[in-house]
C-alpha cells in the first residue's frame, strides 16, 4: 500500500524528474537508494572526483527522507548517556563528534550548493516530566562531555513560548535547525549532478551479482557495472540484500499539517523553533510557512492507517498538548516508514569485499545520513577508518513478525512507564522557590 502524499510533495508538484537507467552504464561506484543516505554518499564520492551512478526504485525523496518532520540536531536515536554506559565515554564522545560532523557538513552544503530548503535555526527538547534537575543534568552532560552549547530553559520561559500545560523545562540547542526535507533531498540530487554524478529514477535493482571487475546491477531496462557498491536502502521496496532484509525493522510514524492559522498560531506557538518532547515515542512540532503547524509522533510496527484515521488520531494528540488548537482544520495527514536496527543506531559497514551499506537511521536521520555518506566515501577513497566507530552496530536479526510484535510491546510498555512517571512527578511538591 502506498503511503499518503505529504505537504512537502503537494507544494512541489512539478519537481525535477530523472530518467530510468536504460542500456549499459558503468561507474567506479554504484549507490543504491535515492534517499538522503544514498544521495549524501554519492555526493561525498563525487566531491572526491569519483564517477558515481545512483539508482532509485521510485523517485528521489519519496521515502522517509522526504516524509519526516524536518528537524536536524546532533546525536542519534539512542541517547548519549546510554551509549556512554554501554561503550564507555571515549567511544560515546567519538560517535557524537561524528554526528556533529554530519550536521556541520549538511549546513555547509546547504550554503555552498544554495539549497533552498527553508532552514530555520533552533531546536528545543521539551520536558514532558516535572523534573527540572534531570533536564539540568542532561544539559550539563551535553555541554561538558560532548561539546555542545545548549541552554537549559526554566518552566516560565517554556510556557511563555509554547502555551501548553504539558511542558515543563527545556533544553535549547542553537546549533540545531529545521527545514523542508524533500527540498533538501532534491538539492542534494542537483548537487550530485553538478559534480558529474548520474541519477536514475524508477530503476529498482532486480539482481546484484559479483563480476571479475566488481559488480553488475540489473534493473528492468538496463545494467549498471561498478567496481564497488554502496547499499542505502529504505524499507519501502523489495530488499536488495538478505542481511538487510533480516536486520531492518520498518517503523511507522505519523504527521499532520494544519491549514493556515494566521495569528492564532502565534498565540500558541510563540517561537520559530522546532520542538520535541522527551517521551519514549516523542511528539514533535514546528511552525511552517503560511502560518501552518506541523505535528508528528507515535510509533507503529503493524498499522497502515488511512489519512482520515491519521488526521483523527494526531489531532487528538495535538489537542492534548495545545487545547487551544483542538478544532483546527488539518490539510494534510501522512505516515512514513523508518528503517531501524534493534540497537537503534546507524549501520555503516562493509558487508563483503567491495559491498558497503549505510542504513538504519531511524528517527534521527537528517544529520546521520550525511555523516554516514561522508564516512563511507572517505573509507573508499582515502582508506579512512573512522567508519569503524560503528563496528559494534551490526545487523542483528529482527526475528520477523515476532520481532515486530516484541518491539511494539516494548513501545507500549514504555508509553505506560512515561504516563506513570509523568503523573508521579507532577504530584510531587515543588522545591522552595518553585521551578
Amino acid at each position: 500500500m502506498t503511503d499518503p502524499p505529504t505537504w512537502y510533495h503537494a507544494r512541489f508538484p512539478h519537481r525535477p524528474a530523472f530518467a530510468p537507467l536504460e542500456g549499459r552504464c558503468a561507474a567506479e561506484v554504484a549507490v543504491v537508494g535515492g534517499g538522503l543516505a544514498g544521495l549524501a554518499t554519492a555526493l561525498s564520492l563525487a566531491e572526491r572526483g569519483r564517477t558515481v551512478a545512483l539508482v532509485e526504485a521510485g523517485r528521489i525523496g519519496d521515502g522517509a527522507s522526504g516524509r519526516n518532520g524536518g528537524m536536524v540536531s546532533a546525536g542519534f536515536t539512542r541517547p548519549v548517556e546510554e551509549l556512554r554506559r554501554r561503550f564507555g565515554p571515549e567511544r560515546a564522545r567519538a560517535l557524537f563528534a561524528a554526528s556533529r560532523m554530519g550536521l556541520e557538513l549538511l549546513r555547509r552544503r546547504i550554503a555552498s550548493y544554495a539549497i533552498a530548503c527553508e532552514m530555520v535555526a533552533g531546536v528545543a527538547e521539551l520536558s514532558w516530566f516535572a523534573d527540572a534537575e534531570a533536564m539540568r543534568r542532561e544539559a550539563e552532560l551535553l555541554n561538558r562531555d560532548f561539546g555542545l552549547k545548549v541552554e537549559c530553559w526554566p518552566r516560565e520561559k517554556v510556557r511563555a513560548l509554547w502555551r501548553s500545560p504539558r511542558y515543563y523545562e527545556a533544553i535549547f540547542d542553537p546549533d540545531g535547525f529545521h527545514l523542508d526535507p524533500l527540498k533538501l533531498a532534491l538539492g542534494y540530487a542537483r548537487a550530485l549532478v553538478q559534480r558529474g554524478g548520474r541519477v536514475f529514477e524508477h530503476s529498482p535493482v532486480q539482481a546484484l551479482r559479483r563480476t571479475p571487475g566488481g559488480f553488475a546491477l540489473a534493473t528492468p531496462r538496463g545494467t549498471l557495472s561498478a567496481e564497488r557498491v554502496v547499499l542505502c536502502p529504505s524499507v519501502y521496496g523489495p530488499p536488495c540484500h538478505p542481511r538487510l532484509d533480516r536486520g531492518l525493522l520498518a517503523v511507522a510514524s505519523y504527521v499532520i499539517v494544519t491549514e493556515p492559522l494566521g495569528e492564532r498560531l502565534a498565540e500558541v506557538v510563540a517561537a520559530p523553533y522546532a520542538a520535541f518532547d522527551d517521551r519514549m515515542a516523542t511528539g514533535y512540532f514546528r511552525p511552517l510557512a503560511e502560518g501552518r503547524l506541523l505535528w508528528g509522533g507515535r510509533v507503529s510496527l503493524f498499522e497502515h492507517r488511512s489519512p482520515q484515521a491519521i488526521r483523527r488520531i494526531m489531532r487528538r494528540d495535538l489537542a492534548r498538548v495545545f487545547p487551544q488548537l483542538a478544532e483546527v482544520p488539518v490539510a494534510y495527514a501522512w505516515s512514513g516508514r523508518m528503517a531501524f536496527a534493534r540497537h537503534k543506531m546507524p549501520v555503516v559497514r562493509e558487508l563483503a569485499p567491495g559491498l558497503w551499506t549505510a542504513t538504519a537511521f531511524g528517527g534521527h536521520g537528517l544529520n546521520t545520513t550525511t555523516m554516514a555518506g561522508e564516512l563511507v566515501a572517505a573509507a573508499l577513497v582515502e582508506g579512512d577508518d573512522r567508519y569503524r566507530l560503528f563496528d559494534p552496530f551490526a545487523l542483528p536479526w529482527t526475528a520477523g513478525p515476532l520481532g515486530r510484535l516484541l518491539a511494539q510491546g516494548y513501545y507500549e510498555l514504555f508509553k505506560l512507564k512515561d504516563a506513570l512517571e509523568a503523573a508521579w512527578l507532577a504530584r510531587r511538591p515543588a522545591p522552595e522557590g518553585g521551578r
